[in-house]
């Protein structure tokens, strides 16, 4: 083996190593951002932002919803590695229940990726350790 062959599989190694890298970082799900659960907090309990407290119970809230589940019972049965089905129930529970009246928060660019996120990182706060 020559000198350059040497030269040419590390550096061939080394852009397949990046590339490798590069599709890694690019396929990874919005489901993977941590979001803020302070932020979530606040946008699932103001009236004009989420809402969420029109339909669902969340603790600390003056005349919460019923119509929907109970978020902290229903986060009990959510592990992390379940949280891109929390993440879908927000953005288009229609995937889950075509019938539901939930409103499709991510679809109808109610709520951003990123508030998703943060609403998210709030509901995991209610489990219960």
């Amino acid at each position: 083996m020559k000198v350059t062959d040497r030269v040419d599989s590390r550096g061939n190694a080394g852009l397949w190593a990046g590339v490798a890298v590069f599709f890694m970082i690019a396929a990874m799900p919005l489901w993977a951002h941590a979001g803020n659960a302070k932020q979530g907090e606040k946008i699932a309990k103001t009236r004009s932002l989420g809402n969420c407290v029109a339909c669902h119970y969340l603790p600390k809230v003056e005349s919460p919803g019923d119509i929907g589940p109970n978020l902290v019972e229903a986060m009990q049965e959510y592990t992390m590695a379940e949280r891109k089905d929390v993440v879908q129930w927000i953005r288009d529970a229609r995937e889950f229940n075509p019938h539901t009246i939930m409103p499709p928060f991510g679809t109808n660019k109610i709520l951003t990726p990123q508030q998703i996120d943060d609403v998210v990182a709030y509901l995991y706060t209610l489990k219960k350790k």
